[in-house]
């Protein structure tokens, strides 16, 4: 039992507090019109680390290996409004929380488009500036993938403008291909797709493996022994 509560305590830190937590953005899901994966690279204060981000219908599954041997998956189900944490290594699940509702106090973000556009990858992108204090992010979004579900990226300094350029790219019902956040001159966090591949999936990468337990979160509360 300490071997897993102390795994789940290294996968929860990479994951959630460090460095990237994926979840649904259940009031913006639609149906994705693409069937395929988008490889990207994602750079942050962790370093830089590959993810694959898989769809088909209205199911996303995300899938990323912060560390040799520590690999993790997210799936997204718009249909239920749920998302669980697949953890391989120890066989276990874990239901992911909505997010918080939005906080009326905060200020806006300032969102521009600035009508420029680009080839990524072959796919038609436009660019789209959005500021929000010291934060400025620059995205490039496709319309020819879906909607994109929103993610929770790029530290601890970067996660407030990241979450309002997601949900611009939501409301847009486009895909970020290239999205770079800066605070000042200084770059944060870079998402960057590198590869996009049209092809038919398996049902079953979205789905709980037969043999999965539910993760206990009050193991992570017991005392070591």
């Amino acid at each position: 039992m300490k071997n897993v509560t102390w795994t789940f305590k290294l996968v929860a830190a990479g994951w959630v507090l460090a460095f990237v937590f994926i979840a649904a953005s259940l009031q913006q899901a639609r149906a994705q019109s693409f069937e395929g994966v988008v490889e990207y690279s994602i750079t942050g204060e962790q370093g830089t680390m590959p993810m694959s981000y898989l769809m088909k219908g209205d199911n996303v599954r995300v899938e990323m290996e912060q560390r040799p041997g520590m690999k993790a998956a997210i799936l997204i189900d718009a249909k239920t409004n749920k998302s669980v944490m697949l953890m391989d290594k120890m066989k276990m699940y874990m239901e992911l929380p909505e997010p918080p509702a939005p906080d009326s106090t905060t200020p806006k973000p300032q969102i521009t488009k600035t009508g420029k556009t680009q080839k990524i990858l072959g796919y038609d992108c436009q660019q789209f500036i959005v500021k929000e204090g010291d934060m400025e992010s620059e995205v490039w979004v496709t319309k020819d993938l879906g909607t994109f579900q929103m993610m929770r990226m790029g530290g601890r300094q970067g996660k407030a403008n990241a979450e309002a350029w997601q949900k611009m790219v939501g409301s847009e019902g486009g895909f970020p291909l290239l999205a770079t956040t800066k605070q000042g001159d200084t770059e944060i966090s870079k998402m960057e797709a590198t590869k996009i591949e049209k092809k038919s999936l398996d049902d079953a990468l979205f789905k709980i493996p037969d043999g999965y337990k539910q993760f206990d979160a009050s193991m992570m509360r017991r005392p070591r022994q």
